[in-house]
């Protein structure tokens, strides 16, 4: 079974694309890898293929062919144009791999189980349901020029200031605990160079100037509101456990206006919009569904607890 993850915006992990691929599809009746989260990046799949596809061939399997049509009908169309050639290669390279497995499968007397059958049919249920949530959303989760506007004046001095972090990066949460517990009697340098991960260990964890947009999410939420010396609490990210410190703050040397930021801006707040709108349909129909859980869900280790989406959008 699919599970939609409505936190990563359209774009932030191109640089590993790569890598970070997660593949569950069916391309020429083989599987092959896709990203099944578009529909709240932004980044949608187009339309299935249907009637004769006369686009270009990228590769063929005694007689089975790819064509460059149905393999982008799987990539999320914000990333088609950053895959490297590398990459496109790697991944025809996995159609033709599957593809001969599948044959050889289908010579071997290999057939499709009820196991399979139901995977598809899942397949199947996630691909309309996603349907569903991608014309919800582009039907709700518009931003206007007056929302953008107002979120540049509220947040106005965030672009106008600049902030010299210092950081500690560890691999896990014992490890900074263990940080923390010394922090009171080490400096924050020498605690950086002893126990950081991070290629900046060696000064101290600096970090230098970091300004709105040009560091990590997770830092976001935090530096805005700290002065110069204070040290954070533990800052989870995809990178590890960070403890951060402001070691100055200034007048950013290159003032961003309204128009400068406006592009910025409607992405963090469309990604708002379309977290709040699959929130908000998912509690209407739950609240109108009849949901139940067996004696078999919970001797199975599953139980009903709270609606995570239960909330007021």
């Amino acid at each position: 079974m699919f599970r939609r993850d409505p936190v990563k915006a359209c774009g932030s992990p191109k640089p590993l694309i790569g890598r970070r691929f997660g593949w569950t599809a069916v391309i020429g009746g083989v599987v092959l890898p896709i990203t099944v989260f578009a529909w709240l990046s932004g980044c949608e799949r187009r339309a299935p293929v249907s009637g004769e596809d006369r686009s270009p061939v990228l590769a063929k399997v005694n007689g089975k062919e790819l064509s460059k049509r149905e393999f982008e009908l799987f990539l999320p169309e914000d990333y088609r144009d950053v895959l490297t050639a590398d990459e496109v290669r790697d991944y025809v390279d996995r159609w033709v791999t599957t593809q001969l497995l599948y044959e050889e499968a289908l010579r071997s007397g290999i057939k499709a189980t009820p196991d399979i059958a139901a995977r598809l049919d899942q397949y199947r249920s996630d691909l309309i349901a996603d349907q569903l949530v991608q014309r919800v959303i582009e039907e709700q989760a518009v931003v206007t020029e007056r929302e953008v506007r107002a979120f540049y004046e509220a947040h106005q001095q965030e672009y106008e200031k600049e902030y010299r972090v210092s950081h500690i990066l560890v691999n896990t949460p014992e490890e900074a605990e263990e940080v923390q517990s010394r922090l009171g009697s080490e400096g924050f340098d020498v605690l950086a160079k002893k126990y950081s991960a991070d290629k900046h260990a060696d000064v101290g964890g600096d970090l230098g100037y970091l300004s709105r947009g040009n560091m990590i999410p997770e830092f976001e939420g935090i530096i805005f509101d700290m002065q110069v010396g204070e040290i954070s609490g533990v800052i989870p990210s995809e990178f590890g456990y960070h403890i951060i410190r402001i070691t100055d703050i200034r007048d950013t040397q290159i003032p961003l206006e309204e128009a400068d930021i406006a592009e910025e801006i409607t992405n963090t707040l469309t990604l708002q919009k379309r977290q709040v709108v699959y929130d908000s349909l998912v509690t209407v129909l739950r609240r109108r569904a009849k949901i139940e859980y067996t004696d078999a869900a919970a001797g199975f280790g599953v139980t009903a607890r709270p609606d995570t989406f239960a909330r007021e959008p």
